[in-house]
């Protein structure tokens, strides 16, 4: 069975990723559109996906959060994952009878807990807050400032309260203001500050030598004195070209022929990870984890769409570069300027149509869950759909492994 399989971060009031909530898609129906009801759309990912993907693969090890119907939960089948690595969602248009709450009962015995969504209070639903762990509150249904407030007040102190649907930095320290525990929504991809700001002296030169690693006459020379004026870049480059991974029979000492043996769009790309890394030191890691998922992934689909070399590392830049104005924290036209970049990397950030461009799109809009245009992306490349699901699962294995090292 093909399904397709993406994940949103919930983060905590560090920025910190404490868990997933993963979105599911049976390819073979419209799941989103009503063709398949939730419960048969429940037991198929959790009976299907969960063996072919792996559940700590999708998550990264966190905990993931996961949608259930009423009678999916009445089934038994929420036994099918372990309760040390699950949070069960309890979907909003749930009624709460008297068997539901039973089973929730026992469910709580065996150590599960328990998610109620999208949330408006109703006394009906008294008996299903007495055994849930956390409440999200749907910031987008829930707009009224004194109505979130009020929340906290009305809902048991123990329970922890999600502001779902944060989009921008207002709502988040409101949330945070009013008692809200857990975060979940985009606020974190957008830019902090949209207008210019002075970067401090480490930051600028930095920048400085990120904006020469992404020049078009770059030459191997050149590349080897950039690195040189770093010596911890000397050696994580000389880590990463004599590991296991790279798989040389012989070990690399010196950066020139590291440089040569990888080739410069590859370097310029391991580059361009490392200098992303150190700029999102003070930003919620999931930046970085979604830049390169991105990366990743664009360059596998450009690779499964028989382009060359020199195609796939731009596709991997691209990927790589789409979140740079919420590193710098700028506008995506003033990061552009900063970081020097060529106009077939400019042209992928801002014109859809491109060819990179389409390879960004695809990577973004699968990323979001949104299923529909998923599968509009893919009828007009003739591209299948159990492969581009391959495809991301291997960008997040590959994105898991660069995440820890």
């Amino acid at each position: 069975m093909n399904v397709y399989v993406a994940r949103q971060p919930i983060l905590d009031k560090n920025r910190e990723t404490v868990a997933y909530e993963l979105l599911f898609r049976d390819g073979t129906s419209n799941y989103m559109s009503g063709n398949t009801d939730g419960y048969t759309a429940t037991k198929n990912i959790l009976t299907n996906s969960m063996v072919s993907l792996g559940l700590n693969t999708l998550t990264n090890n966190k905990k993931a959060f996961i949608n259930f119907t009423g009678k999916n939960i009445e089934d038994g089948n929420v036994q099918l994952l372990s309760a040390e690595t699950s949070y069960i969602e309890i979907l909003e248009n749930t009624e709460p009878t008297p068997s539901l709450i039973e089973s929730c009962k026992k469910l709580r015995q065996k150590g599960y807990k328990f998610v109620l969504d999208d949330f408006i209070y109703d006394k009906k639903y008294k008996p299903l807050i007495d055994l849930v762990d956390i409440i999200k509150i749907d910031f987008l249904i829930t707009t009224n400032p004194t109505e979130r407030r009020m929340m906290r007040s009305i809902i048991p102190s123990h329970i922890k309260l999600l502001a779902e649907k944060i989009e921008n930095e207002e709502d988040y320290y409101q949330a945070v203001t009013f008692g809200y525990e857990l975060f979940q929504g985009y606020f974190f991809c957008k830019p902090l500050v949209i207008s210019r700001k002075a970067l401090p002296t480490k930051e600028l030169s930095q920048l400085l030598l990120l904006r020469e690693v992404n020049a078009e006459n770059i030459d191997t020379k050149k590349l080897e004195n950039i690195i040189k004026q770093d010596i911890s870049l000397v050696h994580k480059l000389l880590n990463y070209i004599n590991s296991p991974g790279v798989g040389l029979s012989n070990s690399v000492y010196n950066i020139r022929q590291a440089i040569v043996l990888m080739g410069i769009e590859k370097v310029r790309n391991w580059l361009n990870l490392i200098f992303l890394q150190k700029f999102i030191e003070n930003k919620p890691n999931e930046i970085f984890i979604m830049s390169i998922i991105r990366a990743r992934f664009c360059e596998l689909m450009a690779g499964n769409m028989n382009c060359s070399e020199t195609e796939k590392d731009a596709a991997f830049l691209v990927g790589v570069l789409s979140l740079s104005n919420i590193v710098l924290d700028e506008s995506l036209e003033q990061a552009v300027i900063d970081l020097g970049l060529s106009d077939k990397i400019k042209e992928a950030l801002f014109n859809e149509k491109s060819f990179l461009g389409q390879l960004l799109e695809i990577a973004v809009i699968y990323e979001k869950g949104q299923w529909t245009k998923v599968d509009e992306w893919l009828k007009k490349y003739s591209f299948s759909a159990v492969k581009i699901a391959q495809l991301y699962n291997n960008a997040l294995v590959w994105a898991n492994g660069i995440n820890t090292d």
